[in-house]
């Protein structure tokens, strides 16, 4: 992906998708989108353009041939998602009609715009921050409601408010300190080294609070699997489709009916959980070449598993699922299936009923824990990117380093040094430090037209 940081070129993309709909709409932003407007629209009703104001017209071509009746609206610079002047066309949403809409902008002088340039330039304009950016893709991608209120949070600032709070802290600290620097015959009073410190603890506690929040905030975005594993005719598919909510897995009381990889989507904890059926397991001589290829394959899932739930059907004791048990690298849950056949439970972490439900909301529950509970408030900001969760963590390396230094009555030269470091972190995470390579990663993620 090539950025075009300066924002030279007027960008044209079709917003919505690309198979026949009822409708389509086309997106154009730069700083001759009001040029294009006037060269391909031509609106029934004559007047002034208005932002906001949607207007019913013609779309046509350079000879003024109608190519679609459409509907126009119009959004002046600064008000508008990137914040150039710019505009949207609801077209037909027919193939011909759109194929025929986006060669007209282009004609009329857009460049077709590239994965995520529109939200770009919301950044490069400073309509959004880069963590409000991320948190639009996360809107568009998220799979549980969870994940798109954490997104909504992220994307009404709240992210970049919470860690603001902590850079007004680093840079109230910084002046004090270098203010002393330019006066070396003031050094600081024990009152006044005091309420630098207690300023320090607090963005310390802060940031500590934040990073708290990664694990199940990155669990939103990535997602988890859930692995189903056990011994043959456990139940596993019969859980899967408990889960799923729906009928994911051929269920039958013959062992081995399941040979193949099964997957299902179920909501966890609010965690997007890909829940995976595999072959049972068993050791011997006496097993089947296919029989050998399904555990090989249920074998493989452990390995990409972030959970995994071990059932063990009535005659089938904790001591002997263990012994499938491959390694102790990710959590593992050995759970009684059939309860509803035999409710004896002694020795494993709980039992369930996929037949009738029973155990099943103690089940996700107990799967959820591994990644952290979600926090009592729906408003509460989440770190929910690995890049987020790296820069609060230099952040907060650095403070660190900056409160033991002020402790120690070291240089204030020290402390400031830290404290920059710290400052720097948090400026990268919400883009105020702008690094081309960052941006192409983040950006070439999106989908065109957002």
């Amino acid at each position: 992906m090539s950025l075009d940081l300066d924002r030279h070129d007027t960008i044209c993309a079709l917003a919505t998708g690309r198979e026949d709909a009822a409708l389509a709409i086309f997106r154009v932003s730069g700083r001759d989108a009001e040029n294009v407007l006037d060269a391909v629209f031509r609106p029934y009703a004559q007047g002034p353009v208005a932002p906001f104001v949607a207007r019913v017209g013609r779309l046509v071509d350079a000879d003024g041939a109608v190519l679609d009746e459409v509907v126009c609206t119009y959004f002046a610079a600064g008000r508008s998602y990137t914040g150039e002047q710019s505009f949207e066309l609801s077209v037909h949403g027919g193939h011909a009609v759109k194929r025929a809409a986006q060669a007209r902008l282009v004609e009329a002088g857009c460049r077709l715009a590239e994965p995520g340039e529109f939200t770009l330039r919301a950044v490069l304009t400073g309509r959004l921050d880069l963590a409000q950016a991320e948190a639009v893709e996360d809107v568009i991608k998220a799979k549980t409601q969870t994940a798109s209120q954490a997104a909504l949070q992220s994307l009404a600032g709240g992210l970049g408010d919470a860690v603001q709070r902590i850079r007004d802290d680093i840079v109230d600290v910084l002046a004090e300190l270098e203010a002393r620097l330019d006066f070396p015959d003031e050094p600081l009073g024990e009152a006044e080294q005091d309420r630098l410190a207690q300023t320090l603890d607090r963005a310390l506690a802060e940031t500590t609070a934040l990073l708290g929040t990664a694990r199940f905030g990155l669990k939103l975005t990535e997602g988890a699997r859930v692995l189903l594993y056990g011994v043959p005719n456990a139940g596993k598919s019969t859980l899967l489709n408990g889960l799923c909510g729906e009928e994911k897995a051929l269920v039958h009381d013959v062992p081995g009916t399941t040979r193949d990889v099964l997957e299902g989507l179920a909501d966890i904890g609010g965690v997007a959980c890909t829940v995976v059926d595999v072959a049972g397991v068993r050791r011997g001589p006496d097993l089947d070449p296919v029989e050998k290829m399904g555990i090989a394959r249920a074998e493989a899932e452990w390995r990409r598993a972030d959970v995994v739930v071990c059932l063990c059907p009535p005659g089938v004791d904790r001591a002997a699922a263990a012994e499938l048990v491959l390694d102790h690298e990710r959590p593992v849950l050995f759970v009684r299936s059939k309860a509803d056949l035999d409710p004896g439970a002694a020795g494993f972490d709980l039992s369930v009923s996929a037949a009738t439900g029973a155990g099943l909301a103690e089940l996700r529950a107990r799967v959820a824990s591994f990644w952290g509970e979600q926090g009592d408030s729906a408003d509460e900001v989440l770190l929910t990117r690995a890049r987020h969760h790296a820069e609060m963590e230099a952040c907060r390396a650095a403070l660190g380093e900056a409160r033991a230094a002020l402790a120690q009555s070291m240089p204030g030269e020290v402390v400031a040094g830290e404290l920059r470091r710290a400052g720097a972190a948090i400026d990268r995470l919400v883009g105020q430090d702008l690094d081309e390579d960052v941006l192409d990663v983040i950006f070439s993620r999106f989908c065109i037209g957002k």
